[in-house]
C-alpha cells in the first residue's frame, strides 16, 4: 500500500507492494521477457528452416537416348523369342523405366524364324525389370496366315504386355477382324502362347459364312 505525505510543501510517495507480491513495473518486465523469448525461438526456427537444404526433385531427363533401337530376347536354345524395335528410345533415371516411340514387337514361334504376332503402338513404356511393357495410344495386334493359325487383326488402345508369359490385356474397346467376320468387345485378354482370346464384355459380332 502507498502512503502520500507532504514535507516542506513537496509531495512524496512512500511504500510499495505488499510483501510476497509484484509491482506493476515488475510484472510488465517479466511479460516483456517472456514475449521476447517466444519471438526469439520463433525467429530461430524460421532461420533454421530457411537454411535447411531443399529436398531435391527427381529429374525426369533421360540418361540415355538411342535412335533406331532394336532388342532381341533369345530362348535357352539361342533362338529369337521376341524382338522390340523403335525409332527412338529414352531411358529415364532411377526406377522410372524407359520410354519408346512407335514401338513394334514381333513374337516368334519356337523355330525362331516364323513370326506369330506383331504388336505396334503410338507410344510405349518398359518397366525397369522388363517384366511389363505398356503399349500406349492406338494399338494394333496382327497374326498373319504364315503363322499357321487363322489370321486376325485386333485394334484397341493402351495394352499391358507381360513378355515372359506372352500375355496381353486391355480394358479399352477392341475390334477383332478375321476372314470369317468381325467381333467387337470392351476389354480383351490375349494368351498369345495358347492362341486364345477372351472378350470380356459387350461382345458383338458379325459372321460371314464361307462362300460355296
Amino acid at each position: 500500500m502507498a502512503v502520500i505525505y507532504k514535507d516542506g510543501g513537496r509531495v512524496k510517495e512512500s511504500g510499495g507492494a505488499a510483501r510476497g507480491g509484484f509491482t506493476v513495473r515488475g510484472g510488465l518486465y517479466l511479460t516483456g521477457l517472456a514475449l521476447l523469448a517466444g519471438l526469439s525461438y520463433s525467429l530461430l526456427r524460421w532461420v533454421e528452416s530457411s537454411l535447411r537444404e531443399p529436398v531435391p526433385v527427381e529429374s525426369r531427363e533421360p540418361v540415355l537416348v538411342i535412335q533406331r533401337f532394336r532388342a532381341v530376347r533369345m530362348t535357352v536354345a539361342g533362338l529369337p523369342e521376341y524382338v522390340v524395335e523403335a525409332p527412338l528410345l529414352k531411358q529415364l533415371p532411377g526406377q522410372l523405366g524407359t520410354q519408346v516411340e512407335q514401338p513394334q514387337m514381333d513374337w516368334y514361334q519356337p523355330d525362331g524364324q516364323t513370326r506369330e504376332w506383331r504388336l505396334r503402338s503410338e507410344q510405349g513404356w518398359i518397366a525397369p525389370n522388363q517384366e511389363r511393357i505398356r503399349l500406349e495410344g492406338e494399338v494394333v495386334m496382327i497374326r498373319t496366315a504364315e503363322s499357321g493359325q487363322p489370321p486376325v487383326t485386333l485394334t484397341t488402345r493402351d495394352v499391358l504386355v507381360r513378355p515372359d508369359s506372352r500375355y496381353a490385356e486391355t480394358a479399352a474397346p477392341t475390334r477383332a477382324v478375321t476372314p470369317g467376320g468381325e467381333l467387337r468387345a470392351v476389354g480383351v485378354r490375349a494368351y498369345l502362347d495358347q492362341e486364345r482370346l477372351e472378350l470380356l464384355s459387350e461382345v458383338r459380332g458379325v459372321y460371314e459364312s464361307p462362300k460355296p
